[in-house]
């Protein structure tokens, strides 16, 4: 994993992309949860969508659009249920 710059997240993954119409869709997320999300750039017409980051799953690789401040709650909660855990 490195940066291209700040704020984005760049992972390559050496896998072969999930087949079917959602993973293709950035708008449908995938079932591995928004804790597991890594920044990466966004297309130039994503501009227009200001609430919403671009975003990849580190699990199984989807591109996918969601909101900052949901993220962030996932990961806060995320976190907090592995402290409770041990």
């Amino acid at each position: 994993m490195h940066t291209d710059a700040p704020g984005y997240v760049t992972t390559h993954h050496g896998r072969a992309p999930a087949s079917g119409r959602s993973f293709g869709n950035p708008f449908v997320r995938c079932r591995c949860g928004l804790a597991s999300l890594e920044r990466i750039h966004r297309r130039p017409w994503m501009k227009f969508l200001p609430v919403l980051r671009f975003y990849r799953c580190s699990s199984c690789g989807k591109p996918q659009l969601a909101s900052k401040r949901a993220v962030r709650d996932a990961v806060i909660a995320h976190r907090s249920g592995q402290q409770n855990q041990r």
